[in-house]
């Protein structure tokens, strides 16, 4: 196995175990295992556990910035771009269950303190520009592009949550509308 492979291989065994078993009940050894390589492979990587799982969270946050951000096209119209972030963000992560529930249990575990708050912003830096620019362009309400992500990510995972729940499966109209709210929450009236 190439060295690509191994340090993938390894990543993606974590996600797969974090997310059936926790952080905790994850040992390094089922890791390994999963990832069909030696304990001693994954340590040539990683000193420790901990690392690893920060390194997941790193290399899970410049995936998505990849993929939200590397069609964008600033000359179309805000609206068009945000359309296009919200609807990428949406189908990506209910595609990519595992990768959503891992985000959602490491920003709500003690792992989020590994990082400065400066170091957290940079891996959330590409959405802060685009949303600060709207902002100095007049196109989003001025307001903290903080309260405006917030408002933008709860929206999305809502409905994340809600199709990966199996009670409900949103149609593309639906996932239009919704977008549609929040644009008419966030656009400057």
């Amino acid at each position: 196995m190439k060295e690509f492979d191994k340090k993938e291989a390894i990543f993606n065994a974590m996600l797969e175990l974090i997310v059936k078993h926790g952080f905790h009940a994850s040992p390094m050894s089922d890791v390994a295992k999963h990832a069909n390589v030696a304990a001693g492979t994954i340590y040539h990587y990683f000193k420790s556990k901990d690392e690893l799982i920060c390194a997941l969270y790193v290399r899970h946050k410049e995936q998505m910035n990849e993929i939200l951000f590397k069609n964008d096209d600033p000359s179309r119209l805000f609206k068009d771009r945000f359309r296009i972030f919200y609807l990428l963000l949406f189908n990506h992560y209910t595609k990519n269950k595992n990768e959503f529930i891992f985000l959602e249990q490491f920003i709500n575990s003690p792992f989020v303190n590994t990082f400065s708050r400066a170091d957290l912003q940079k891996f959330d830096q590409p959405t802060y520009d685009f949303i600060r620019k709207a902002i100095f362009t007049q196109v989003l309400r001025d307001i903290s592009p903080k309260i405006l992500i917030s408002m933008i990510m709860g929206s999305a995972h809502a409905l994340i949550k809600l199709q990966l729940s199996g009670e409900y499966n949103i149609s593309l109209s639906e996932l239009e509308t919704a977008f549609l709210v929040c644009w008419d929450g966030i656009k400057r009236p």
